[in-house]
């Protein structure tokens, strides 16, 4: 009986233990793909008026423009060094 205890108790504890580090590393997963909202610009003529919006986009290219939620979309940008807004802001996917 002894010897039955030593040696499931161990295996018990270490099945536990790998089960509570998945469950633990998939949170911390699922936390990192969470998406912050940022502030983005719609050109407004032109790159050097900048209207700012709130938009839930991304500094990396996707392949889709990022795109205001109006009732007519206009494509978001960020400002570069200049204060024009130009530079391509992406879709999260």
């Amino acid at each position: 009986m002894k010897t039955i205890v030593k040696v499931i108790l161990p295996v018990l504890a270490f099945t536990l233990a790998s089960a509570a580090a998945v469950s633990t590393n998939g949170a911390k997963i699922k936390e990192s793909k969470k998406t912050v909202l940022i502030t983005g610009f719609i050109q407004n003529p032109n790159p050097s008026n900048c209207l700012s919006v709130s938009v839930d986009c991304t500094t990396v290219n996707t392949g889709q423009s990022c795109m205001s939620s109006e009732a007519t979309p206009r494509q978001v940008w960020r400002k570069n060094a200049a204060n024009a807004c130009v530079d391509n802001l992406f879709k999260v996917i």
